[in-house]
């Protein structure tokens, strides 16, 4: 099983398809899951192109760092996978807040992205909306992992397709409920103080922006 060291010594759960001509994808989860999540991606583009998923650090594998997560050292942290799988410019993907972290990326290392595309994200919020994800960090402190859970599957999933899909909602369940409390509750923290629209105008490459009709969380 492939492990990265990076620079603060954190070990980085990753998978990697073999090597291809052409400019490599790296995919970046949401807050909470893990790179498994990228598992149809992977099915429809791994015999096209070199794919890269990592999880996060305090995700899935990867170890927990004992810095405060803040966007500047998760980027950091990719930039540091990236350098040590010698992948070069890539096409970067992100949902959430792996959207926030390409981003961030993006801004202060351009050199390493050839296009961005962000799902299902953000780059600032009103005041209210950070006093919303502020009571997110304290419900995960305050319940654990078991409290929050239900409220992500409602913001990630629409009725009918929650009524339809349980297999899913059980798959991130369980993802959900294995991440460390702590942790998530100070990704919380990290992401109610998300602001890069003032550096987005930096950015150059290609850009493509998703959103859900039905996300309540980042409208299109």
């Amino acid at each position: 099983m492939p492990f990265l060291q990076t620079a603060d010594r954190a070990d980085i759960n990753y998978v990697h398809t073999p090597r291809r001509a052409g400019t490599p994808v790296v995919f970046l989860h949401a807050l909470g899951l893990d790179l498994s999540i990228w598992q149809h991606q992977f099915g429809a583009f791994a015999g096209e192109r070199e794919l890269v998923a990592l999880d996060l650090p305090g995700h899935g594998l990867s170890a927990r760092p004992d810095w405060t997560p803040t966007f500047a050292r998760m980027a950091r942290t990719v930039i540091d996978a990236l350098d040590k799988l010698q992948t070069g410019p890539v096409h970067l993907v992100g949902i959430s807040v792996g959207a926030m972290i390409a981003q961030t990326l993006a801004i202060n290392a351009p050199h390493l992205v050839s296009s961005l595309t962000l799902v299902a994200t953000s780059c600032t919020f009103s005041d209210p909306v950070r006093t919303i994800l502020q009571d997110r960090a304290r419900t995960v402190r305050e319940g654990g992992m078991a409290a929050i859970t239900p409220l992500h599957l409602e913001r990630w999933f629409p009725p009918a397709f929650r009524q339809e899909r349980p297999d899913v909602l059980d798959q991130f369940s369980k993802i959900l409920i294995g991440q460390d409390h702590e942790y998530h509750a100070r990704m919380w923290d990290m992401v109610a103080g998300l602001d890069t629209a003032a550096s987005l105008e930096s950015i150059h490459c290609p850009v493509m922006v998703i959103a859900g009709e039905q996300d309540t969380s980042a409208s299109p």
